[in-house]
């Protein structure tokens, strides 16, 4: 019997601020947003991974686990604050594969992980 992976959904998203901010900031608020909605446990089990982000025009592509796709999504919203200004980040496309949502960005302005 073959061994099925894990299922994941690709999420890409932008950010609404005042200030431009890069992958740590953005990693780092995604992390406090899902923590101080669904603690620990939801962190584990949601599996947030930034994939991808345009420091230019503050977009990016977002990993999370396909059955926990609704509380990630949920967690975005509770993203207030990026760093010492306050921000939104706005979900815009779901996908099950990368590679139908890096279409929409250009090759290089995407840092790769």
């Amino acid at each position: 019997m073959p061994v099925r992976g894990r299922g994941r959904r690709y999420l890409s998203f932008w950010i609404a601020g005042e200030q431009d901010y890069d992958e740590e900031e953005v990693v780092s608020a995604i992390r406090e947003g899902v923590l101080s909605l669904f603690g620990t446990q939801g962190l584990s089990l949601i599996e947030p991974k930034l994939m991808a982000f345009d420091v230019v025009e503050q977009r990016g592509i977002l990993r999370c686990d396909r059955a926990h796709l609704k509380e990630m999504r949920a967690a975005l919203t509770f993203v207030t604050q990026i760093g010492d200004s306050t921000s939104a980040i706005y979900g815009e496309k779901v996908s099950g594969t990368l590679r139908s949502l890096k279409k929409d960005y250009s090759p290089t302005s995407v840092s790769r992980r």
